[in-house]
Formats: structure tokens, sequence, C-alpha cells
């Protein structure tokens, strides 16, 4: 892939993850290359890639569209999700550090913090010491194919925009699960963190899918 197509691929892919183009929207080509700054060649190229993973849909004749997720689609996000962080969640409990440990619990710290996450600046300080905190896991687990597996699993519109479908009761009860990770890790209990982030990201998946209404689309 040529520059331009990996620059239009990175500004496309931005512009769905966060929302800028929402699901279903018509990506048509003229107005994508004026919005990345490329020329409509390289979009084709980013458009392609994008749809091999399932963040752009083609329809024929017609052109491409941001993908739309049904409850079908999301429930199996969730569910790989989960098998993924809870592995994990596995491996990290024989090899984090206490100053990992550390870092979890100012992850947690911050989200009690910046209860009950009504306001926007509120919102997205909870969202980024989520991610935090996920992300030391993973780290902990040190797991090259597990950090590949992943990256494309919470990127995506639907993981990314699960905590603006929380109530400050499901942010308390998702941060309780959070400190029980955190014990099972500090314990050295591999199959006790593997549960607890299995049941925490199932259980992410039901306040998604009770909060989404038919459960399609974003």
């Amino acid at each position: 892939m040529s520059k331009a197509a990996d620059l239009a691929y990175e500004r496309i892919r931005h512009r769905i993850i966060t929302g800028h183009y929402i699901a279903g929207a018509h990506l048509k080509e003229e107005q994508v290359a004026e919005d990345a700054g490329v020329s409509r060649t390289p979009v084709r190229e980013a458009l392609r890639r994008l749809d091999a993973e399932h963040l752009v849909k083609f329809v024929p004749n017609r052109g491409a569209y941001v993908a739309s997720w049904t409850r079908a689609d999301i429930e199996e996000l969730f569910v790989l999700r989960a098998m993924f962080e809870g592995h994990a969640a596995y491996r990290a409990a024989t090899r984090i550090t206490p100053a990992a440990l550390a870092e979890l619990e100012k992850c947690v710290a911050e989200i009690d913090q910046h209860l009950p996450g009504q306001t926007e600046r509120q919102r997205l300080a909870i969202v980024e010491a989520n991610q935090r905190f996920h992300a030391i896991v993973l780290e902990a687990a040190h797991s090259e194919r597990l950090n590949k597996a992943l990256a494309w699993l919470v990127e995506t519109p639907v993981i990314l925009k699960t905590f603006e479908r929380y109530s400050p009761r499901d942010i308390e009860r998702s941060n309780h699960h959070h400190r029980e990770i955190i014990d099972a890790l500090r314990a050295g209990d591999a199959r006790w963190a593997q549960n607890v982030m299995d049941t925490h990201l199932r259980a992410a998946c039901r306040r998604y899918l009770e909060h989404d209404g038919n459960g399609s689309g974003n």
C-alpha cells in the first residue's frame, strides 16, 4: 500500500472509530478523499482494507458504507474480547509487577474520582482510565499474539462507545470488577483473574445491549 493510501486508511479509520462517519453512512469517494486530503485512488485502496477489517461494507453498484452492527455482531465482539482478555488476565496473574498493580489501583481511583460521570470531562476521564486499566493487564500478559488479536477488537466503534451507555451505577459495578481483578492478580490466582475478566466483559455486553434498544447500529 502506498503512503497516500496508508494516510487515507488512518484518517478514514479514525473518523469511523470516533463516530465522525456514523454507522450506515455512505462513504462517497470524492467527499472522503477531500476529508482525508488525498486523491480518490488511495481512498479506494484504503476502503478495501477497511472492508477487510469489517469497518466498511461494499454494496454492489452503490459503493462503500460504514458498517452497521447487528445484535449478533455485538454479542460476538464481546464474546471474543472476553475470551482474549480473560486469557490475558490469566497470563498476567503470574507475570504482573508491583508497579503495574500500582498503576491499576490508580486507574480504579481515577474512575471513582470522576463519578458520577455525568459531564463530558468526567466521562472522558473515566473512559481513559478504563482503557488504561485494560491496556496494563494486556501488557502484563507479555503476549504479542494477544496484542495483535485484540488490536482490532478494542478499537471498534462498539467497544469504544460502551461507556457512553453506562449509568453511574453501571460504572460503579464495572469498577468493582476492576478491584476484584486486581485482587486476583495480586494473589497470583490465574483462574480467578480470568473468570472475573470474563464476567466483567460479559456484563459490559449486557449493559450495551440493554441501552441499545433493538441492539443494532451504534
